[in-house]
């Protein structure tokens, strides 16, 4: 196993993952990090935060905060392990990373026409799209859903809405995103829960371009700020990602799907337990879903989807089967409807919405 060294200044201590600290330079040895010395020698400092993430990780695992941090662990360490693998240059000079050439967003040329592209949502299905909108696109999203639960003979409908997303194009491969719905749950035996979830805002990050079985795909890195209703707030900060990746099989027919994790479900009503801000835990997420196109106006989809919660007293298993068909009125302007039902019992027995999206 090689090291590399990084010239910064540190104190005088040993962590796990710095093997010596020798005056200014630090001494790093990581195995995720190994083959990619070279990389990380010319960018010391993502050398320097591997090492303080895999040292936070590794040592902050205190009993209230167990599945926390090693959810942090985990996510950092895949983050960084995915940018050490892939930052380098491919074939042709044009980075691996999609994003990777927009980081200084204010200096970058848009190469991109969104407008002649077809808008595409992330409302609806669960699994979101692989693109981003495009450098200086300003995107709107909302519409309404419903949920029925019957559980032990306690019957529960609920009901949110605006599901407003806004995302706006930073650049072509980069786009900021904020995200905001009210909740209404109206249970016959106990009392009736409303307000608003926590304000969710996010990046997504265009990765890769399809080439053989190397996946379209993007990944989203989101947090949540505490602004929520006492009924559904986390009182926290959540964070979490989200890996989406699809496939082109055919013309007009995808298979795609999303890999995710974040804490407290980021807040999200359906996955919060019956003490939010008291309770810690982690929520993973996977999908795969197909999509095909029926006409130029039209697209059908068919999707699963689950949650699974690690950490609660009570763990809970959500999986579900949805479909849904998007019509575009215009390039700009897409309506949609959608429903499904549950395939396990926390899952709700059946949910159903409409929406849409429009850019400008």
């Amino acid at each position: 196993m090689r090291r590399f060294v990084c010239a910064l200044s540190a104190p005088n201590q040993e962590t796990p993952g710095i093997t010596a600290f020798r005056g200014s330079k630090i001494d790093f040895r990581l195995p995720f990090l190994d083959r990619h010395n070279r990389f990380l020698r010319s960018h010391p400092l993502l050398g320097w935060l591997a090492c303080r993430c895999y040292h936070w990780g590794s040592i902050r695992t205190v009993s209230s905060e167990v599945a926390r941090m090693r959810y942090h662990r985990l996510l950092l360490t895949a983050v960084l392990a995915l940018i050490c693998v892939a930052a380098p240059t491919a074939a042709g000079g044009e980075p691996f990373l999609k994003f990777w050439d927009d980081l200084h967003v204010f200096s970058h040329e848009s190469t991109r026409a969104p407008y002649e592209e077809r808008i595409e949502t992330e409302r609806h299905d669960f699994t979101q799209s692989t693109d981003t909108v495009g450098q200086g696109v300003v995107q709107i999203e909302a519409g309404y859903s419903y949920f029925y639960k019957d559980k032990d003979e306690e019957i529960e409908n609920s009901h949110t809405t605006p599901e407003t997303m806004v995302r706006i194009g930073l650049s072509d491969d980069i786009e900021f995103r904020l995200r905001f719905t009210y909740d209404w749950r109206f249970i016959d035996v106990e009392e009736d829960l409303s307000g608003s979830q926590d304000l969710l805002w996010s990046f997504k990050l265009r990765v890769t371009d399809q080439d053989g079985w190397i996946p379209e795909s993007a990944v989203e890195l989101r947090a949540t700020a505490p602004t929520g209703g006492s009924d559904w707030s986390l009182d926290r900060v959540a964070g979490g990602f989200d890996f989406i990746y699809g496939w082109e099989l055919t013309e007009g027919c995808e298979l795609y799907g999303s890999t995710g994790c974040s804490t407290g479900g980021l807040g999200d009503f359906s996955l919060l337990p019956e003490d939010p801000a008291g309770d810690q835990f982690v929520v993973w997420s996977q999908s795969v879903a197909l999509g095909i196109e029926l006409t130029e106006q039209v697209t059908f989809y068919s999707e699963w989807f689950g949650q699974f919660s690690h950490a609660l007293e009570d763990n809970f298993t959500m999986q579900v089967y949805n479909v849904g068909f998007d019509y575009y009125l215009t390039q700009n302007l897409v309506l949609d409807v959608r429903a499904g039902v549950g395939l396990s019992e926390d899952a709700d027995d059946f949910f159903t919405g409409v929406g849409g999206g429009y850019r400008f």
